[in-house]
């Protein structure tokens, strides 16, 4: 398992950001993505659970504390590296 959905989900609410059921379980399977194609090509350094789940998701998801994203709109990930911090 390389995310937490619990500590996943705790952690986002202590910003205010509400995690769906269905959220969590695609956290859960971008973590195990990631861990399986890092070891084929090196995407993070960043590949244990915790780490996973703090330092990749919880960053990311904290562009929503930061700014209001109109419902709909679209945000472009420049370059960030294995698609983080811009989730």
């Amino acid at each position: 398992m390389a995310v937490n959905q619990e500590q996943l989900k705790e952690y986002a609410l202590k910003y205010g950001i509400t995690l769906k059921e269905k959220m969590l379980s695609d956290f859960e399977v971008y973590g195990e993505m990631l861990k399986e194609w890092n070891g084929k090509i090196n995407l993070t350094a960043i590949v244990d659970d915790e780490g996973i789940t703090v330092k990749h998701f919880i960053d990311s998801l904290l562009l929503l504390d930061a700014v209001s994203v109109p419902h709909g709109a679209k945000i472009v990930d420049v370059g960030t590296g294995a698609g983080f911090p811009g989730v």
